[in-house]
């Protein structure tokens, strides 16, 4: 029981996770130490969507980007704003924006009829003609000849409410090795979570270049209730292995997977799953959704007992084990701060030293000036914060 045990998640070239446990059981800990841990990787690319902050600090930590998606009306310092039809110059990019506009008006109840289809696409090639920062969503709406189409789109251009996240003239998401995307107030505005994550995952998929990735979706049950992204989801089971990279559902229960089309799509593409605990999986409704993960009574009564915040029971075909993270100090200041007052200090911290010294000044703020100290003695040979405990 006190014996080491090296968490890897790949069963052969396949690292697809599910992970899987209620609110408070510990897994925001487990995904943000999985997040630092996979940047030992040469080349290594890290993307989270996070609801709760519960990644910044670790993100902020090794140097990312830290996105909140839905802080635009708020004027926070992370907010994103998008140019959807910056490139439509490109053939590529135009066909993707045709499928995307065409997103945007079914939201509003107009069908893609052949018609529909190619005003969209006459108008987007007038578009393209026009200067990059003219290829917005307003400039769009001037160029459509049908007084329905036009008015479909207003909720999205600057008029609408979700304008100030579609229609700006210059797109601010700039990707690089760490990023994290803020969920929580975006889901606040139904019509724009569709249209913005469509958009952030066609960016992503031009990042998965080969290179070692890590894509960890929290509260997955967001994608999973959605037909598009559970189709997306599915896809990309079935291809990003291909492209080296590893996909982590977190979810507070497995009857939002159950439930879910592609829920053996899930189960047969994530060899590797972590069972977080749950007092509650031992009762009969519960118990038959873990039996139907293939946990067997004695499996299922070693979740219902295990610990909360402290254990944490693997499985795959390589065999099962109940774990502990064993975490130090400085990992816990980075991986387990997602309180108010820790959100409180992180924007005091930024703002008063920049985030390019963040890991360092988190660090003496959490009482570990010599881990800090350390880091900041680092920063001239090195571009990202040494995040060994």
């Amino acid at each position: 029981g006190a014996t080491p045990f090296r968490l890897a998640t790949h069963c052969g070239d396949v690292g697809h996770t599910l992970i899987v446990g209620p609110t408070g059981a510990g897994k925001s800990v487990l995904l943000a130490l999985m997040a630092l841990q996979f940047r030992r990787y040469e080349n290594a690319q890290v993307t989270i969507f996070d609801k709760g902050g519960s990644a910044r600090a670790a993100v902020m930590g090794m140097g990312g980007a830290w996105f909140d998606l839905g802080a635009a009306r708020e004027g926070a310092n992370h907010a994103l704003a998008f140019q959807p039809l910056a490139e439509i110059d490109h053939a590529g990019e135009r066909s993707f924006a045709q499928g995307w506009v065409l997103s945007l008006l079914a939201d509003e109840g107009v069908a893609a009829t052949p018609e529909i289809k190619d005003a969209a696409w006459s108008a987007l090639s007038n578009l393209a003609a026009a200067p990059r920062r003219e290829r917005t969503l307003t400039g769009l709406a001037t160029l459509l000849q049908r007084s329905e189409l036009r008015q479909a789109l207003q909720p999205y251009t600057l008029e609408g409410p979700y304008g100030r996240l579609l229609d700006a003239d210059d797109d601010r998401l700039s990707l690089g090795a760490v990023q994290c995307f803020e969920m929580e107030e975006l889901m606040h505005e139904a019509g724009a979570v569709r249209p913005v994550l469509t958009y952030l995952f066609h960016r992503l998929d031009a990042q998965f270049d080969g290179r070692p990735s890590l894509l960890i979706l929290d509260e997955a049950w967001l994608f999973l209730d959605n037909p598009a992204f559970a189709a997306r989801i599915r896809e990309w089971l079935k291809t990003l292995r291909k492209q080296n990279v590893s996909v982590v559902f977190a979810t507070q229960g497995l009857s939002d997977i159950a439930r879910s089309s592609i829920a053996p799509a899930i189960i047969e593409s994530c060899p590797s799953r972590i069972f977080l605990p749950n007092d509650r999986a031992i009762e009969p409704q519960a118990k038959t959704v873990y039996e139907a993960f293939g946990l067997n009574d004695r499996q299922i009564e070693i979740i219902a007992r295990a610990a909360p915040k402290r254990d944490y029971y693997f499985q795959s075909r390589n065999g099962n084990r109940l774990f502990e993270l064993g975490l130090g100090e400085i990992a816990r200041a980075f991986a387990a701060a997602s309180t108010k007052q820790d959100h409180a200090l992180m924007d005091e911290i930024i703002a008063a030293h920049g985030e390019k010294a963040f890991a360092g000044a988190w660090l003496c703020a959490k009482g570990l000036d010599w881990a800090g100290d350390l880091i900041a003695a680092d920063r001239p040979r090195s571009n990202h914060p040494n995040m060994e405990d």
